[in-house]
């Protein structure tokens, strides 16, 4: 039996956080920032093909135990894959046949420096990035790089949007487009443009919403941590919870509950 598409693929966009049972989304934010830098840092400095294979092979092998599907390495890849062919296609010009090795290299390093990333962004929450950084970094420094970080996929989703609207209005967007020179016009006011724009407005919602939510005020952090919750004493459950701030609490949420 054909299953529908919407179950065939995990995700709508390069880089979005699923919820899987995987051991990648069991992992801590720290283990998973550490095996990105690795994996990247070994993307960097690799030269022979046989190191760049097991490295490739290394990789894929990370991205699947996030349980992520062909799909989702497809989406989280596609700008890579265009790009990787621009950059073979760059040293073919310039060297000739002798500049395809190092092209294809170079993209399959590029590919291999990104794919950990992209892991990182679709197994880790917002408030696992903000609880693994505040150990290290002070909390406004780690408010910083979570935003950063969590907005990759919005702008991927956003830049996906503009090139499908600027394209249906005639926009030569599409790669193959792109390869002549006197399309790029197209690519800088019917993409960039709208994209920066786009940008410079989220960036003051966000920092509107921080401020009006008081972000700042105090040294501690500023983002909601849940604690587990301590069992009520005797004398609090024989009063039945209403002497101390845990009962009332658990009084209000059954309230809430039953509305």
């Amino acid at each position: 039996m054909n299953l529908p598409l919407r179950q065939k693929r995990s995700s709508d966009y390069a880089c979005q956080y699923l919820t899987h049972d995987s051991p990648l989304h069991r992992l801590g934010a720290g283990w998973k920032i550490a095996a990105t830098t690795l994996l990247s840092a070994c993307a960097v400095g690799v030269r022979t093909p046989e190191a760049l294979t097991l490295l490739v092979l290394v990789t894929l092998g990370y991205y699947a135990l996030a349980r992520l599907t062909l799909y989702d390495l497809w989406r989280d890849l596609r700008l890579v894959v265009w790009q990787s062919a621009l950059i073979i296609a760059a040293y073919l010009a310039l060297r000739g046949a002798k500049g395809l090795m190092p092209g294809l290299r170079t993209s399959v390093q590029i590919m291999v420096f990104y794919l950990p990333g992209a892991v990182f962004l679709r197994t880790t929450s917002t408030r696992d990035v903000m609880a693994g950084l505040r150990r290290i970094v002070p909390y406004r420094l780690s408010f910083l790089l979570t935003t950063s970080i969590r907005f990759i996929p919005f702008f991927l989703r956003e830049m996906d949007e503009i090139t499908t609207a600027q394209r249906l209005r005639g926009a030569r967007l599409l790669p193959r487009q792109q390869l002549d020179p006197r399309n790029w016009p197209d690519l800088f006011h019917c993409l960039l443009l709208p994209l920066m724009v786009r940008a410079l407005k989220t960036a003051e919602a966000v920092s509107r919403s921080a401020e009006a939510r008081g972000f700042g005020l105090h040294r501690e952090r500023t983002y909601y941590a849940p604690q587990p919750e301590s069992p009520p004493s005797p004398m609090a459950a024989g009063a039945g919870g209403m002497g101390d701030p845990a009962g009332r609490l658990t009084k209000r949420r059954e309230l809430y509950d039953d509305l």
